[in-house]
């Protein structure tokens, strides 16, 4: 018997919210799949996009929430604790400029229906090819995340770090994420919610309890980094008490 899956995807004026809903609706294993979209208070047309989404697909799964609260953290945190009320036992996340592989959602359940230890699930990110890809950018963004794990690992002196998993690409237990706390209600202004969980759930469950499967694809836009720059985004990550003050925040979720 298999996992009822559930997507969360947190948006705040996304304009290519709609590719990120065809991948999941192109899912191989559509079985039950549910996916929350959350409106992070959108100041542009995204949320009618997605009715209108919602309106030409009348039999994908797709519920539209509105989180007023300013932060990735918040509307993640309302996303997952709906799924969980609503009986989804695994919830996976992923971005509204995030497009998953066709295989994503079958191997997320294959991967906690076969591993019980396993309670939170990452994998390997890409770039996305839109209009923000340069080349060098498949070499730049795998290499870039796993430099960023060690070097938190060792700023913060802790090797939870290690096992970080990247909030759009990552799949969880409802009963992991209850017991730990789930995501912390924050801005991107001021933490990062999904490095956060994945160090309190290695913490509290066990380093094992963190897999991340370099099979389990996710591409992602660089538009971060171009906005940011390479080295600001690392310091950025680093150090987050400098963001608003050496680093301006870019509000892109």
């Amino acid at each position: 018997m298999t996992d009822r899956l559930a997507v969360v995807v947190p948006v705040f004026n996304e304009p290519g919210i709609t590719h990120t809903l065809e991948a999941l609706l192109g899912q191989r294993d559509l079985d039950g799949l549910h996916v929350y979209v959350v409106d992070n208070n959108s100041t542009d047309d995204t949320a009618q996009r997605v009715r209108q989404f919602a309106a030409a697909h009348p039999s994908a799964g797709l519920t539209l929430l509105t989180e007023r609260q300013k932060g990735t953290g918040a509307a993640c945190d309302t996303g997952f604790r709906t799924a969980i009320a609503d009986g989804y036992t695994v919830i996976a996340r992923t971005d509204g400029d995030s497009e998953p592989a066709e295989d994503w959602s079958a191997r997320i359940r294959r991967t906690f229906a076969e591993h019980p230890e396993v309670q939170l699930l990452g994998g390997t990110s890409v770039p996305l090819r839109d209009h923000h890809y340069r080349w060098g950018d498949d070499i730049l963004m795998p290499g870039a995340l796993r430099l960023l794990r060690v070097m938190m690992a060792a700023v913060h002196l802790d090797v939870a770090f290690l096992r970080f998993v990247a909030g759009h690409n990552m799949a969880v237990r409802a009963s992991a994420y209850l017991a730990t706390g789930g995501f912390g209600r924050t801005a991107i202004d001021t933490r990062d919610e999904d490095i956060d969980f994945s160090a309190r759930v290695a913490r509290r469950l066990g380093y094992k309890a963190v897999r991340i499967d370099p099979r389990l694809r996710v591409a992602t836009s660089m538009r971060r980094v171009r906005r940011y720059g390479v080295g600001m985004m690392g310091i950025h990550h680093l150090v987050p008490a400098l963001r608003g003050r050496l680093i301006r925040t870019i509000d892109i979720r």
